[in-house]
């Protein structure tokens, strides 16, 4: 079986860092809950892959450990790495989306 990775650094715009923060993916069906193991501005690593095709958007429910609501986020899957998980690309996040993801990641450099 052949290995998909589309997550080669010189893909990505931002440096992932490593989390453990739950997502939720309605992926049709309704909503699964999924744990991300890495976050960006850019986007993050799901713990196990969904079940979509690459280039597939999915709307996810980032669960941010800030107590506030969650950030509704749609996003595409870029890559699947086997025994690892799924990757997935924000698209067009908004901007207090992008300063709240941020802010977490900011506390969890210091």
């Amino acid at each position: 079986m052949m290995e998909t990775m589309c997550l080669d650094s010189d893909r990505r715009t931002s440096e992932r860092t490593d989390v453990e923060i739950w997502v939720d993916a309605d992926e049709g069906g309704g909503p699964h809950a999924y744990r991300a193991m890495d976050l960006s501005l850019g986007g993050l690593m799901l713990d196990r892959g969904l079940p979509q095709p690459m280039g597939t958007r999915v709307m996810l429910e980032l669960r941010l450990p800030d107590r506030e609501a969650a950030l509704c986020i749609e996003a595409e899957v870029t890559g699947t790495h086997r025994n690892r998980g799924v990757g997935m690309r924000f698209v067009d996040l908004s901007r207090a989306h992008r300063v709240r993801i941020a802010d977490y990641l900011l506390r969890c450099w210091a």
